[in-house]
């Protein structure tokens, strides 16, 4: 009888923290698709913002150091950075990301980015430990730093 309660309840914990999981993928991705969608109204119809230029190790140090700081310093900027590609797949919601760091082995955190629509085809071209540079819009830090509608650039 207590291994079915324990099992009903630890089941009942797991759609919980799934569900919150899920919610919260779900909210950024409304919140990051009417607020660029707003910002991009805002600035002249063929510019874009110029992206602020970062080394990876900076981004990466810093939002080890203090999230806090960072995010006043990075969150909601379009900044450009270079960095070594550890992995490219999809997430749960089916949207292609690529992340970044230093080269090093298990570097936490990464730049978890994700890639524009029109950039899929480079991303399905591109190869683990390949240096490549990348300009998106931060979205903060969740266990990697987020970074948003990724495009590749020349290095």
């Amino acid at each position: 009888m207590l291994k079915v309660t324990l099992f009903v309840v630890g089941g009942l914990f797991s759609l919980c923290f799934l569900g919150t999981c899920l919610g919260a993928i779900g909210a950024a991705k409304k919140g990051s698709t009417s607020g660029e969608t707003a910002s991009i109204r805002t600035t002249a119809a063929h510019e874009k913002p110029a992206p602020k230029l970062v080394e990876i190790r900076t981004l990466l140090a810093e939002y080890a150091d203090n999230e806090v700081r960072a995010d006043s310093n990075f969150k909601d900027q379009v900044i450009q950075t270079a960095g070594v590609v550890d992995d490219i797949k999809k997430d749960i919601m089916n949207s292609v990301y690529v992340t970044l760091g230093t080269g090093r082995q298990f570097e936490i955190p990464q730049i978890q980015c994700f890639v524009a629509d029109e950039q899929v085809k480079k991303a399905a071209n591109l190869s683990k430990g390949t240096k490549i540079g990348i300009r998106g819009r931060v979205q903060g830090l969740m266990m990697n730093v987020l970074v948003r509608d990724c495009e590749f650039v020349d290095l």
